[in-house]
């Protein structure tokens, strides 16, 4: 994985994964999954804010007036970089949906009574989940969206 698709890859993600949230949490009260429109509104207050960092992050890159530069050693990163950009966000697309359908289930007409998942117990999921994702992918986009003074382009020299 070249930075380049590291970072295409994380804007990608993000906005996937924000409009995937904000369509579910908002929608799927209307359509009797066991939350109240408040308790999808306080999970999107959990789950939005940090991939709308890393979506700041990434506009700070496209429009600042070195867009083009790789940062250093940019192709030269190692074979682990992919799964470290792209594991954290797969782990908290499984870890998540994983709670929503637990809830989601454990909360249905058909569940037994008194088994169900609480709405608490699903925030400190995705919380969970987020706080994998924040330590991990915080210093990723950091390092493929960061602008560091002397940094040029693989192959060139600072001077050219």
């Amino acid at each position: 994985m070249t930075v380049e698709q590291a970072r295409t890859w994380l804007i990608g993600s993000s906005l996937g994964i924000t409009a995937a949230n904000a369509l579910f949490f908002l929608v799927a009260p209307t359509f009797g999954f066991p939350l109240d429109s408040d308790q999808g509104t306080r999970l999107l207050q959990i789950a939005v804010p940090v991939f709308t960092g890393y979506l700041g992050s990434a506009i700070h890159f496209v429009f600042s007036t070195s867009a083009t530069m790789e940062p250093r050693h940019g192709k030269g990163v190692s074979k682990q970089f992919g799964l470290l950009v792209r594991g954290p966000v797969l782990i908290f697309i499984v870890w998540a949906g994983a709670a929503i359908v637990a809830f989601g289930v454990s909360n249905s007409s058909s569940a037994a009574p008194g088994i169900g998942m609480s709405v608490d117990t699903l925030a400190l999921n995705l919380t969970g989940a987020l706080a994998l994702l924040t330590a991990t992918t915080n210093a990723i986009v950091g390092y493929v969206f960061g602008r560091q003074s002397g940094t040029h382009s693989v192959g060139t020299s600072p001077g050219e």
